[in-house]
């Protein structure tokens, strides 16, 4: 049985970004150049590490208790991820908590939900809804069959403009 090395579900919910998709994001949520970026959930592999990187940031990534840290022990100005979708309100609420500005891809139907209804009254929310549905990826970089869902670009700002 193999296990999803973040949620330990026995099914994996990681799905991967393209390229196309984080330069996108980056694109309509950017972030300033001298900003110091996390990626929590990402690896060397991630296009965010590897765009973000390209473009001059210092990239934060590889954090395995990311949900579980009171207090970072690094110093990041923003976070920019595509999290584990089982375990995605837990990460909303943690990017609220770090006070930083977050963007995420995430489901449509997490904008939904009386718990995260009430994590976003505690924050600047910003959403975008691409026009297609977004293409993700395996671990092994193949293209998934289409996503039945569609996603969106959260934004969450924790008044910081």
């Amino acid at each position: 049985m193999i296990y999803n090395n973040i949620t330990k579900n026995i099914y994996s919910d990681e799905w991967y970004t393209s390229r196309a998709t984080v330069e996108s994001m980056l694109d309509i949520f950017p972030c300033n150049p001298q900003d110091a970026v996390l990626c929590p959930f990402d690896s060397e592999k991630s296009q965010f590490v590897k765009v973000l990187q390209e473009r001059g940031h210092k990239v934060i990534y590889g954090i395995r208790d990311f949900l579980e840290r009171e207090r970072e022990p690094y110093s990041f100005d923003c976070i920019y991820t595509n999290p584990p979708f089982s375990i995605k309100t837990d990460v909303i609420e943690r990017c609220i908590a770090t006070g930083k500005k977050c963007t995420l891809v995430l489901p449509l139907n997490s904008l939904g939900g009386v718990k995260r209804h009430a994590q976003y009254k505690k924050t600047n929310l910003f959403v975008y809804v691409p026009t297609r549905r977004i293409a993700f990826y395996d671990e092994q970089g193949i293209k998934r069959k289409g996503a039945s869902f569609h996603s969106i670009f959260l934004q969450v700002n924790a008044g910081r403009n």
